[in-house]
């Protein structure tokens, strides 16, 4: 989980590891934005070429998402986590630019997890973040 925030974290100047995305996902894997009426879904390809395109064109210059909050279940070979985040569009901004939880689906290949899905949904004015989901004492 470490690695998926690592990948996609980047400072100004430089680019995200997204080419970490394709070690720790199943080549069939896919990454789903549901914080619209219609899902956002993508492939791992199609994510990395999006995400590449924005920091080409200059619309993405740096980006940070971290993990502050999480919860991971799992039964034999199969894992589900419960990941709330919070992301900036300039790392050093005191106030994240948005809260939410991904939700990562992962399986055991062999000795490594490997994710299969990533299902987001940004905390929006109506829907706010439950508690249990945040750290204790965490405020937003």
């Amino acid at each position: 989980i470490s690695q998926l925030y690592q990948s996609i974290s980047f400072d100004r100047g430089d680019r995200p590891r997204l080419d970490m995305l394709r070690h720790i996902f199943l080549p069939e894997g896919v990454l789903i934005n549901n914080k619209g009426d219609d899902p956002l879904i993508f492939s791992v390809d199609r994510f990395i070429d999006v995400v590449e395109e924005r920091v080409r064109q200059g619309a993405l210059e740096e980006f940070e998402e971290r993990e502050v909050w999480s919860r991971t279940e799992h039964f034999g070979r199969i894992a589900q986590r419960f990941s709330t985040y919070e992301a900036r569009f300039n790392r050093k901004d005191p106030k994240p630019s948005s809260f939410g939880i991904n939700s990562i689906q992962l399986i055991k290949l062999g000795s490594a997890w490997m994710i299969v899905s990533i299902i987001w949904n940004d905390e929006t004015g109506e829907m706010r973040i439950p508690g249990k989901y945040l750290p204790e004492h965490k405020s937003h």
